[in-house]
């Protein structure tokens, strides 16, 4: 961003973010998934070594996913979609190449405005590293200026939806963490 859009941004609210490249995001989210999986500890570490093997050809060298499965047949038990190999979790492959060449450290390493990072306690998907991360960058170029916050009640982008459906019951007294922190949060920015 040019600083003439840096100084339109009043502040930032992050919820299910992270900073890392892709690559080391997708296999952090597979260990993670192996272990739900129920796969021993030994087990999972052996399927770390082929996983690192799949998302470097993939990722990093820009290997397509049928030759990355046709070369290597033993990767194909790892792949979460089966038979399909033009998507991930729903997305393009070419997506997910596309985070990969950002560099999220880099953009957040020049953030001057306050910024509000949520991490929900169940998000097995985006760490809590990356969001604490994330307000470590920004408070070094203003101290005090980013506070992270894992909710208790939140997963994956959880607190959004959470947060649009407790602004319909306005007169609620009942909201969640997530919503109470953000609106917090925005009363807290309002004038800066």
């Amino acid at each position: 961003e040019a600083d003439t859009e840096q100084s339109q941004v009043g502040g930032y609210i992050v919820v299910g973010g992270w900073v890392k490249t892709w690559f080391e995001h997708m296999l952090e989210i597979e260990r993670r998934r192996f272990a739900l999986m129920g796969k021993s500890p030994g087990e999972v570490n052996d399927r770390m070594k082929l996983a690192a093997t799949h998302y470097h050809d993939w990722l990093i060298k820009n290997k397509a996913i049928d030759v990355i499965l046709r070369d290597k047949a033993e990767l194909a038990e790892l792949w979460p979609e089966g038979k399909d190999h033009a998507h991930l979790y729903g997305r393009p492959l070419a997506f997910y190449l596309q985070l990969q060449k950002l560099n999220l450290a880099a953009a957040w390493a020049r953030v001057k405005v306050p910024a509000l990072i949520l991490h929900g306690q169940f998000d097995w998907i985006m760490t809590r590293e990356d969001h604490e991360l994330i307000a470590q960058y920004v408070n070094a170029n203003r101290p005090g200026g980013a506070f992270c916050r894992s909710s208790r009640d939140g997963t994956h982008l959880s607190a959004l939806p959470e947060f649009h459906r407790r602004l319909s019951w306005r007169g609620s007294s009942v909201r969640s963490q997530s919503c109470e922190a953000v609106v917090d949060w925005l009363n807290e920015h309002r004038d800066t």
